[in-house]
């Protein structure tokens, strides 16, 4: 089983025959997908450069070139709009293309809208993201969306902006354990991995050209083969899924065992809540 647990509605994924054919083309069951740029078709181009230079957390100053391109092209006013054509998108297929809802941390009733929003179409994850909305990761909106989160079975998908920031996640993680928490492209597991590791948190390794393997190798020392996560960040890069599936497959010190775990069993065992998979 493979599934592609982060991606989004853009690029590559815009249409759901295109998606299908994505995920066919890769021996991939199912995708979860989130907005990014309702319309676009653009998928860009990214350096490799994780494998090039594996040290550095190249999150970091990627983020600040996203909140500034978020910030001049206006995306984060575009949200409701990408979560209506992800749902559209996860009707098509429902079996195939899940729904993670991207959370307007921003808006005048965050978890009014959040509520409002599950009713009517019963997505499978939510997501945060500083770069897009601010908000604190250790503030109380966070506490009540994991709360929310929990009660509901869905995981809470967060992309952080700085080292203390991920820190400060370490935290809130750590005070909800019946919510399972997904970090997205790794950042910073080197911080996490100081801390004791936590049972529901997990570690998207998405894209292939920003997270290196030996962050995946910390990841799955730290925290265990069972809590890392296949992840594409289409159209963040080309032909990420694909990229990503081979970059598992060549870690030799990763058994079969754990190879089948992060390349999707991981993400069916967390998605398998009533939530997640009714339309």
């Amino acid at each position: 089983m493979i599934i592609d647990g982060h991606a989004h509605a853009c690029g590559e994924f815009l249409h759901a025959d295109q998606i299908l054919s994505r995920l066919d083309a890769v021996g991939a069951s199912m995708v979860v997908l989130s907005p990014a740029e309702p319309g676009s078709s653009r998928t860009y181009r990214v350096p490799d450069l994780a494998g090039r230079f594996p040290g550095p957390v190249w999150m970091y100053p990627v983020n600040k070139l996203v909140k500034f391109a978020v910030v001049v092209k206006g995306m984060a006013r575009k949200l409701n709009e990408g979560n209506v054509q992800v749902h559209d998108l996860h009707l098509a297929a429902p079996d195939r293309i899940l729904q993670c809802y991207w959370l307007d941390t921003e808006g005048p009733d965050p978890l009014l809208q959040l509520e409002r929003d599950h009713s009517r179409w019963r997505f499978s994850m939510v997501k945060m993201h500083q770069c897009w909305t601010a908000f604190d990761p250790a503030g109380p909106l966070v506490h009540e969306v994991a709360s929310w989160c929990g009660r509901r079975g869905l995981p809470l998908f967060a992309h952080l902006y700085r080292a203390r920031d991920v820190a400060a996640y370490y935290q809130t993680v750590r005070a909800h354990p019946q919510t399972n928490f997904v970090l997205a492209h790794c950042i910073d597991v080197d911080v996490m991995a100081r801390q004791r590791p936590l049972d529901n948190l997990f570690f998207d390794i998405s894209p292939p050209d920003l997270v290196s393997v030996r962050q995946i190798r910390t990841a799955v020392r730290h925290a265990g083969s069972d809590h890392v996560l296949l992840g594409s960040d289409t159209p963040y890069g080309r032909d990420n899924l694909r990229r990503n599936i081979e970059k598992i497959r060549r870690i030799e010190d990763l058994t079969a065992a754990d190879r089948d775990r992060i390349l999707g069993q991981n993400l069916f065992d967390l998605l398998q809540s009533p939530a997640s998979f009714s339309d």
